[in-house]
């Protein structure tokens, strides 16, 4: 029997602990730090979800942009992570292709007023596909855990944050959690995510160099929609078409967490240039994460040209039917004032910038890892999240990572090395 412990019970983790324990040779521990908010929490949700402060972590992780004052990033909390409060789309990368998976896709029921303006106003608008099945809501947990809890080789651990990794002679022996708790294994795959991943290596001793660095996001924007009343729809999803081009991407928003009445046009660059990273404080060994976005001049330029073609999407009449008022940023400066601007609309994106929540990077395999994610220098120790990326992927990343889980669990669990 080996047994393996995976820490973190997001997305990539739901993967891992689910096909490792398909091989009833193996015993499986997987530990999420947040709670299990059951399948009934999930099962009506049209999301996003941050206005659900039960769904996301609200502890001290913070993120640092260029030129921008410390903030709090969203990261989804409880079994089933980000996939909890996300898009939640879901975009197949064709190096994916073959490679089976559980996610149900589903358009989105309608597209709604925003949705159905924006694909009359651009030609290449496209309705998204969604994590869903029957027009409901469906989370990696749902898919890949929860119809399997009863595997009496399988123990799934909620509200058990990891505090840091136990090890013996350069081996990953198991993991303490932060309530002093001690699980012991012969693997570790962690599953923490891209900013998590690295902080517990860093905190927990290990060495291997290049952990923490190469962290990527998509840099983003976001222009505010009023919508009219009767363009209002709380029952569709939130997010029902994008506009995608080579390297950049409008993502089309019905109604905001919380806000039904504005919809929103947020662009990203999606193939960026520039890199950041994950330390921790050596004064209080806290995490610190240094997003760089934009820090190139490249960066700058081709995220300037999405934000003028947003803005000039935001005063297309038929938008302008269903929104009449467009905002760029929350004291009411009409999105107007920086259309055909580009200076302006640079200095608008420092001061304005957001991401789309999409680390990845910061652990990256040929670096810190093996191809198949084990972790140079030590036995026993694997990655299995966004963090083995070589940078953030040029889409949206949620199928990407479900993809790269199945592959390498596949691999751990048909290895003949014990």
């Amino acid at each position: 029997m080996t047994r393996w412990l995976v820490i973190g019970g997001g997305a990539a983790g739901c993967v891992v602990g689910s096909r490792l324990s398909e091989d009833p040779s193996n015993e499986v521990t997987v530990l999420e730090a947040g709670p299990d908010h059951g399948p009934d929490h999930s099962a009506a949700d049209v999301g996003l979800f941050l206005d659900d402060a039960t769904r996301w972590h609200a502890d001290s992780t913070v993120v640092r942009r260029t030129g921008g004052a410390a903030e709090h990033y969203w990261q989804g909390r409880g079994l089933g992570g980000s996939s909890l409060l996300n898009g939640p789309v879901m975009v197949a990368n064709p190096a994916d292709r073959g490679v089976a998976h559980l996610m149900p896709l589903e358009p989105p029921t309608a597209l709604g007023a925003l949705g159905g303006a924006v694909v009359t106003a651009v030609s290449d608008a496209l309705p998204v596909m969604l994590a869903r099945r029957g027009g409901r809501r469906v989370s990696a947990a749902d898919a890949y855990l929860r119809p399997i809890l009863g595997r009496p080789n399988l123990s799934v651990l909620a509200d058990s944050p990891v505090a840091r990794l136990l090890l013996g002679d350069r081996a990953a022996i198991g993991a303490v959690t932060e309530s002093g708790v001690r699980h012991l294994a012969d693997r570790v795959v962690v599953c923490a995510g891209a900013i998590r991943t690295p902080a517990l290596l860093l905190v927990s001793g290990i060495d291997t160099p290049g952990i923490g660095e190469g962290l990527q996001d998509h840099p983003a924007f976001a222009i505010t929609l009023e919508l009219t009343p009767e363009s209002v729809d709380e029952t569709l999803p939130s997010i029902v078409a994008t506009i995608d081009r080579s390297g950049a991407q409008i993502l089309v928003m019905n109604h905001l967490p919380g806000a039904p009445h504005y919809g929103s046009l947020i662009g990203a660059l999606m193939t960026p240039t520039s890199v950041g990273r994950v330390t921790l404080d050596p004064r209080t060994g806290s995490t610190l994460v240094e997003l760089n976005e934009l820090s190139t001049q490249t960066d700058v330029e081709r995220l300037t040209d999405v934000a003028l073609e947003g803005l000039e999407l935001a005063s297309h009449s038929a938008v302008r039917a269903v929104a009449p008022r467009a905002f760029v940023d929350d004291r009411g400066t009409s999105a107007d004032s920086l259309r055909g601007d580009r200076v302006a609309v640079r200095a608008w994106l420092q001061t304005h910038l957001t991401g789309y929540h999409h680390v990845a990077g910061s652990c990256r395999r040929g670096t810190v890892t093996d191809d198949f994610g084990e972790v140079h220098g030590y036995t026993g120790l694997y990655i299995g999240d966004a963090s083995l990326f070589d940078g953030v992927p040029p889409i949206n990343p949620y199928l990407s990572v479900i993809t790269l889980a199945e592959r390498l669990s596949a691999h751990w669990r048909d290895s003949t090395v014990t």
